[in-house]
């Protein structure tokens, strides 16, 4: 067991790698996974925005709106100036503030009954707010209403438009959250710390893992190698296995940090599906260690390593859907992504997630994908078999080729 020793003691002499790539990275994700919305609701909780009005018209029909707009979110004072409502969208005291203008009651009264145009109320919104669309439709759903009692004559002065609109809006359905499964829902803070976790995977498993295959094919460690009593099989054996180590070691101490930093986010989820999220990681980190086993027949250089490395890990990432998610892609992207084993483990930990039932039917889809997952790795090896056969015969090698040379 010298060589797994040996291999062993490369793979804990390169400690800035399992820092940086290991154990920098998996902070990485754990980051983005607590950034992220925390648990699911077990009831249905309504969006109350902070928003402004200024109110120019002061009439009972915007003072019904306003009303009606209290309501539903909170209301915020600022002071009447474009710079003033420009600071407070940009500092997100208000998402939404919505401009009255003078004469709006009368106006908008008169242009239901001429049929012209209504007038408009001016919004300011801010850019990182996504609740503009929910604010224009309260007040397109008030004013619509309200325009209802004026055309069919129902009521004529604004008072009357007020109490019969209010009246009408203060309508609601309720809500009920049904549990479609025995099992909690999965927390979205797990489910993206695991999508990212694959590239925290891949760079660290083919950094590490490279790094050892590429110091035993240094061409004077393979002469020495090569002329030891120790045969090839049994040589190539032991590296393999310290690489299968390092692999496991990595997807140990991701999968042990993600339940330690989110196990209170997954109470109530049902340990067959976290087993089936920490499977299909196991299934991708097969694929890392193929891509790492297939740098190291192609270069010795810790450079070429680390930038090959790096360059496979970002554009996996982001062509398979972990980066960005697979439907804001374009279709030309969509189709290289099914040509990606990161399309298939993204897909594999968003159908576990999603899992209702432990039927067949439910589950063949994740087995597939880690099938799918793991084929891609024995693609990658049987390509990196063959490179480092290749490379073996060469004459930089010391193998077949070189001794031809020597005896010519």
């Amino acid at each position: 067991m010298q060589v797994f020793k040996s291999a062993l003691k490369i793979f804990f002499r390169h400690p800035i790698y399992i820092a940086v790539y290991a154990i920098a990275l998996s902070f990485m994700a754990v980051f983005i996974g607590l950034g992220s919305v925390s648990n699911p609701q077990s009831e249905f909780t309504a969006e109350h925005p902070n928003i402004a009005i200024i109110d120019h018209d002061g009439s009972d029909l915007s003072k019904g709106l306003s009303a009606f707009l209290g309501d539903h979110t909170n209301i915020v004072e600022i002071e009447d100036s474009r710079l003033a409502m420009q600071n407070a969208t940009a500092q997100n005291q208000a998402a939404y503030i919505a401009i009255i203008p003078e004469g709006f009651g009368e106006n908008f009264i008169s242009s239901i009954v001429d049929n012209k145009a209504v007038p408009v109320i001016e919004t300011v919104v801010s850019y990182e707010s996504i609740s503009a669309n929910m604010m224009n439709n309260l007040v397109d759903e008030y004013l619509n209403t309200a325009q209802l009692y004026i055309a069919s004559d129902t009521a004529k002065i604004q008072s009357e438009i007020v109490e019969f609109t209010s009246s009408a809006m203060a309508n609601s359905a309720n809500v009920t959250t049904i549990q479609r499964s025995e099992s909690a829902p999965v927390s979205q803070q797990w489910s993206i710390y695991m999508m990212f976790a694959s590239y925290t995977i891949m760079l660290s498993i083919i950094v590490c893992v490279g790094m050892v295959f590429a110091a035993f094919n240094q061409t004077d460690t393979r002469r020495r190698n090569i002329s030891s009593p120790l045969s090839s099989l049994s040589m190539n054996l032991q590296i393999a296995a310290v690489c299968v180590v390092i692999a496991l070691l990595i997807w140990a101490w991701i999968s042990i940090l993600g339940l330690a930093v989110f196990g209170k986010s997954l109470a109530g989820v049902d340990p067959i599906i976290i087993g089936l999220s920490l499977l299909s990681l196991l299934a991708f980190s097969v694929v890392s260690l193929a891509i790492g086993f297939l740098l190291g027949q192609l270069t010795t250089s810790d450079l070429a390593l680390n930038a090959a490395g790096n360059i496979t890990g970002l554009v996996f990432s982001f062509l398979g859907g972990i980066w960005v998610p697979i439907e804001f892609l374009g279709d030309g992207v969509k189709k290289v992504a099914h040509f990606l084993p990161t399309f298939y483990y993204n897909d594999a930990i968003d159908k576990a997630a999603n899992l209702q039932e432990f039927s067949r039917v439910a589950l063949t889809p994740i087995f597939t994908n880690m099938g799918i997952t793991l084929l891609f790795a024995v693609a990658i090896f049987a390509i990196a078999l063959a490179a480092g056969r290749l490379r073996i015969q060469s004459a930089e090698a010391g193998g077949n080729a070189a001794a031809a040379r020597a005896r010519s």
